[in-house]
């Protein structure tokens, strides 16, 4: 920890609860003038001061005095106009990314695992036939649903973090591997739906693989271009509904309303029902894109009397749809083989040490049952 670390982690902390400095000197009983200069650096905090700080805030010394780590190499899109609170809250987003990645790397290197780098030398053509190319590196049959796409983007390198934003303007960002990626964060918030997040894994994981030079910008946000976004589109379409799978089985549906065939598909490859619809415009002339969801919406409204309204995803996935479990294991690899406290892995996942003691039990209940 460094005496620089603090000011910019308070500041941080302070425009996510909402703080200006007099509210905080009051809060504190201390002078504006001595969270000022803390702020600024120009003086370091007492062991006194700090706890004050940490009871305001409602953080722990640990989050006021860590190391400030920065992504060098990030892709993060918004089409919207943040709020100061949705600026908090991004940096907040942006700096327990950073974490996250520290501590992956940390217990990847204390246990001695070795990442993979399944697509290296991957040949890239258009979005499709690289999100085909992807796919076959992968082992999938060129139809296959993926139903744990998580364990699939894993066994490839790519760490996948699942995190609440605490806003909903942006759905994920990914990290190129000079910053311990390559990575993929998801926005996890709950009125972000599982297919949207699904969709979003599959986003980034194309411009990763085809757009390795929007992420040479030090600490920047890209914004991407709209080109680039589409080229991302067209490869988490055809990765997560290939071509050759959407034909067969539309085709095989035949017998079935319309919609029904729609809401099948969405079903069986775990997408939403825009990403069946925007594929089947794709695929078939007939179908035209700028009507298509209109006449979805009028058909299954008087099909279901329900509307497509806010969001609305019939057949909706649940959260153990879209679980990543990879990195909780190496946390427990590393608990159980005495590399880390539980203290340490409270402060990885997150967790207080109650809320530890409660998952190591339930991780040993495990091992017995496994042992019998």
């Amino acid at each position: 920890m460094s005496i620089q670390d603090i000011g910019p982690n308070l500041r941080r902390l302070m425009k996510l609860k909402g703080y200006t400095i007099a509210k905080l000197a009051k809060e504190m009983e201390v002078g504006t003038a001595t969270i000022s200069n803390i702020l600024n650096g120009r003086s370091e905090p007492q062991s006194s001061t700090l706890i004050k700080f940490g009871n305001a805030l409602g953080v722990s010394l640990n989050e006021i005095l860590s190391d400030a780590p920065k992504l060098k190499s990030l892709r993060f899109r918004t089409n919207k106009t943040l709020s100061a609170r949705e600026k908090a809250e991004r940096d907040q987003m942006l700096y327990k990314t950073a974490q996250w990645l520290k501590n992956y790397h940390d217990l990847e290197k204390m246990l001695d695992e070795k990442r993979n780098d399944l697509f290296e030398n991957l040949e890239m053509t258009t979005p499709e036939e690289t999100a085909r190319e992807v796919r076959k590196k992968l082992g999938l049959l060129k139809d296959q649903p993926l139903y744990d796409l998580p364990a699939e983007i894993e066994k490839a390198g790519i760490k996948l973090y699942l995190h609440h934003f605490g806003f909903k303007k942006t759905f994920g960002l990914s990290v190129s591997d000079r910053d311990l990626g390559p990575a993929i964060v998801i926005n996890a918030e709950k009125d972000v739906s599982i297919e949207r997040r699904i969709f979003t894994i599959a986003h980034e994981l194309g411009h990763l693989l085809m757009h390795p030079g929007s992420y040479d910008s030090i600490e920047s946000i890209e914004e991407g271009s709209d080109e680039q976004e589409k080229e991302a589109d067209r490869f988490a379409g055809e990765f997560l509904l290939p071509t050759v799978a959407l034909k067969k089985e539309w085709n095989e549906a035949e017998g079935l309303h319309w919609v029904d065939r729609v809401l099948k598909i969405k079903k069986m490859y775990r997408v939403s029902y825009k990403t069946v619809l925007i594929r089947l415009s794709q695929i078939f002339p007939h179908y035209d894109p700028g009507t298509i969801y209109r006449k979805f919406s009028m058909a299954y409204k008087e099909k279901y009397h329900h509307d497509l309204k806010n969001y609305y995803e019939p057949e909706s996935l649940t959260s153990y749809d879209l679980l990543e479990d990879h990195f909780a294991g190496l946390v427990r690899k590393a608990y159980f083989s005495d590399r880390i406290s539980i203290t340490k892995a409270g402060e990885i996942l997150e967790k207080s040490v109650s809320e530890m003691r409660k998952l190591i039990v339930a991780w040993r209940e495990l091992e017995l049952d496994e042992e019998t």
